[in-house]
């Protein structure tokens, strides 16, 4: 379920979507593509408390999170397959909103799941697992797509996003809905009740998933314009591959180990100070071994990042009735970044090149990294 999700949305962005842009307009594609991805981002942002809202009050038989996801999963198979024949920039913006949307909304309900029936000694090799799925999504969806037109490309991936979802479908089962009437104004997300400890949480993600975020917009057109690739598409497969080799490497390894410590701040830190690394090594030396050893490095931090900050932000959570909006709150977190990065990416790039916009893209998980520091509730 999850893989059909990331495999919707990666392969497009990282392959389909570029290409598509950039045969409308080859000689405005950075901004051209910078515009669509914050459209997209800024719908997943509003999708995902919202969602996340619906399926803690929905009480339907089909289950409470499980027809939200389908619903989502959906409208996203039905905008992937009309993008297919778009020549307007507007028209591929407004599909590719559909798309980011449904999945924001998608993965807000998806991580309500896990504290709904996993025990906290266990969230962190879960969600390691779970994490599994957004890089192969990745390496799935670029490989399927990599030597496909956009005609046929965007078919294929809706195609897959369907057949993934069916297991869930037809097998997933729902923790049942509080019957307790809810107010209205708990619908909306309250940072004020939320407390501090999941605002530094938040801010921390938000830090962590823009670095990300700068360095994988514009990778496409990083090998094409700068390290010279050949073949620039199959390029973002081979590091697509690696990256993924990296995340399933290291994060169900360091999501157990955190388990077993009971600790996730140490673990987030560490993770963001390697994700650095190979972002420094991006920006100094632009060569293509270096993006290979970087793509592995980012992965094996980026994987151990998700694994304990997602078990980090379940155990922040106040209200068992309403896992799903504040983790859709914490997942608006993520999208927001993305709704950002690609204006700040256009931004570094046109200024300072691919070196600043990996620099800043380093300096970024830094900060993401010990911005969690401050949480007291955690250790």
């Amino acid at each position: 379920m999850t893989l059909g999700m990331w495999v919707g949305l990666l392969a497009a962005a990282q392959v389909l979507l570029p290409s598509q842009i950039e045969a409308i307009d080859p000689s405005d594609k950075v901004w051209l593509m910078g515009a669509v991805t914050t459209s997209g981002a800024i719908a997943a942002v509003l999708a995902a408390p919202v969602m996340g809202a619906l399926s803690d009050r929905t009480r339907w038989g089909f289950g409470k999170r499980r027809c939200w996801v389908l619903g989502g999963i959906a409208c996203c198979a039905a905008a992937l397959l009309a993008m297919s024949r778009q020549s307007s920039v507007v028209v591929v913006g407004i599909c590719w909103t559909v798309v980011h949307g449904g999945v924001g909304g998608i993965h807000a309900v998806l991580c309500a799941i896990i504290p709904d029936k996993v025990p906290v000694h266990r969230r962190g090799t879960v969600f390691a697992i779970l994490g599994f799925a957004q890089p192969l999504g990745l390496v799935l969806g670029t490989l399927l797509v990599s030597g496909l037109s956009v005609r046929v490309g965007y078919p294929v991936v809706a195609a897959l996003v369907v057949v993934l979802a069916l297991p869930y479908a037809l097998i997933g089962r729902d923790v049942p809905a509080s019957a307790e009437p809810t107010p209205v104004g708990r619908w909306l997300p309250d940072p004020s009740a939320l407390g501090r400890d999941f605002g530094w949480a938040w801010a921390g993600r938000f830090a962590a998933q823009f670095a990300t975020s700068l360095a994988t917009i514009y990778l496409l057109y990083f090998l094409r314009d700068e390290i010279k690739v050949g073949d620039p598409a199959n390029g973002v497969a081979v590091l697509s591959l690696l990256y993924t080799a990296g995340i399933v490497t290291v994060s169900l390894v360091v999501g157990r180990i955190s388990d077993r410590a009971e600790k996730r701040k140490v673990f987030v830190i560490l993770a963001a100070v390697l994700m650095a690394g190979a972002l420094t090594g991006m920006a100094l030396v632009p060569t293509w071994p270096m993006a290979v050893a970087a793509a592995t490095a980012l992965g094996a931090g980026y994987g151990a990042y998700l694994a304990v900050d997602q078990a980090l932000a379940t155990q922040l959570l106040r209200s068992k009735g309403d896992r799903g909006k504040d983790l859709g709150t914490m997942n608006m977190s993520t999208s927001a970044a993305v709704a950002i990065a690609p204006v700040v990416a256009a931004e570094s790039v046109a200024y300072g090149g691919y070196p600043m916009l990996f620099l800043l893209a380093a300096g970024m998980a830094v900060l993401g990294g010990f911005l969690v520091q401050p949480i007291k509730s955690v250790r």
